[in-house]
């Protein structure tokens, strides 16, 4: 999934965030270089407004490093107040599979993406991002898939450890957005 953050907002926390994300800092048609913008923090945005994509990731890739998905995933959260949801999971997970088709489905899309930033964490088949896992959710408890709302400042609001999302093959949209909606941020 693709997040976009304006530059003219948070210009500094850019090439923060594509450092924390491990990427290269595209320059936009009429914008300075990176370079530039980090060498002169006074340097006027681009006229026109420009974003800079940060990638998370919302399928589970065991290549990821999930620590450091998180650093931008909260950075973007401080910068336009939405909230985290971490999605703990693997590709050999069926339910997993449905819980992302129903967070990408018409229904709640719109509602994931106006109040949360959210970063799937791959948990292999419970060998893989452990201790990363730890610190959110206990996997002998919550099964995955399983969820978590961090706030921007990083304190969990809420962690699935009761299975809740482990049966997500018999859940519906309806269901997901309520969750969505208990835990967005309050604005």
């Amino acid at each position: 999934m693709l997040q976009r953050v304006g530059l003219a907002a948070v210009a500094g926390t850019a090439l923060l965030l594509a450092a924390c994300a491990g990427q290269d800092t595209p320059s936009s048609p009429g914008a300075a270089p990176a370079t530039t913008a980090a060498a002169s923090p006074a340097a006027k945005p681009a006229a026109s407004p420009t974003a800079k994509q940060v990638t998370l990731p919302d399928r589970y890739d065991p290549k990821r490093n999930p620590a450091t998905d998180l650093k931008a995933a909260l950075a973007l959260a401080k910068a336009d107040g939405k909230a985290v949801l971490i999605d703990f999971g693997a590709d050999w997970c069926p339910d997993c599979h449905v819980l992302h088709k129903l967070l990408q489905s018409e229904e709640t899309k719109p509602l994931l993406e106006r109040n949360y930033h959210l970063l799937a964490v791959d948990v292999g088949e419970f060998d893989h991002n452990l201790k990363f896992t730890a610190k959110y959710v206990d996997l002998k408890r919550s099964g995955i898939p399983a969820l978590v709302v961090l706030t921007a400042e990083g304190k969990v609001r809420v962690a699935t450890n009761d299975g809740s999302f482990a049966n997500a093959r018999d859940m519906d949209s309806e269901q997901v957005n309520a969750f969505l909606t208990k835990w967005a941020p309050k604005q």
